[in-house]
């Protein structure tokens, strides 16, 4: 899970909610809104990390909307996320549905925008997703599904992806701290406009190998 830095409200948001504008309102004003939470978030879903588009991500209130109605147009509240499993045949069963679409009307502790990074641990290995108390650690297991099964290998193949791409770049057993900081940039950073996904996993993995790194 990843913090996520908000941008400046789009205008189409602003114009549509002093106009008595609702969130189910159709119109071009909610296109604008997808593309500006598709791009303050690098393509990354709010709450897994893999990879959102355009046409799928589905809008996302932080603290629900029929519980909040004074918040369902602020900005503030507003994420993009992934499909949360619809797009899978079988996803009405419960381990595979995950982020939003699991999470429905449930309050969360956890807040991406106020900052979770600090909150989250990683099982390397094991492709897991645990919280560091345990707020945290209900809302990522039972409250958004993040150790459904295909993250926890998606996970897992990123830090299999990214050993071997150390291995192969820095043939050293043990890797420099220089090399390691360079890596850390690289994941923390967008590659263009996109954060790479499940971004965060990595830069946690190298920043546990910098104790054991060569000066």
């Amino acid at each position: 899970m990843k913090n996520i830095q908000k941008g400046r409200e789009p205008a189409a948001l602003t114009q549509h909610r002093q106009a008595g504008g609702s969130f189910e309102d159709p119109g071009p004003w909610k296109q604008e809104l997808r593309r500006a939470l598709l791009r303050e978030q690098g393509a990354l879903c709010c709450y897994c990390m893999n990879r959102i588009e355009l046409e799928s991500l589905r809008i996302e209130h932080l603290r629900p909307q029929h519980e909040h109605r004074a918040q369902q147009l602020t900005h503030r509240n507003l994420l993009a996320a992934c499909p949360g499993g619809q797009d899978n045949p079988t996803h009405e069963q419960r381990d595979i549905r995950h982020c939003d679409v699991r999470k429905g009307a449930s309050p969360l502790a956890l807040d991406p925008v106020a900052g979770v990074e600090h909150r989250v641990r990683y099982g390397f290995v094991e492709g897991r997703i645990v919280g560091a108390d345990p707020e945290a650690d209900r809302d990522l297991d039972q409250v958004l599904g993040l150790n459904a099964p295909h993250l926890r290998q998606l996970r897992r193949r990123v830090i299999e992806g990214l050993i071997a791409r150390l291995r192969k770049k820095y043939s050293d057993k043990t890797w420099s701290r220089a090399a390691l900081e360079r890596e850390i940039a690289r994941w923390s950073s967008r590659d263009g406009q996109e954060f790479r996904p499940f971004c965060q996993v990595a830069v946690e993995f190298l920043r546990k190998q910098l104790p054991k790194a060569r000066t």
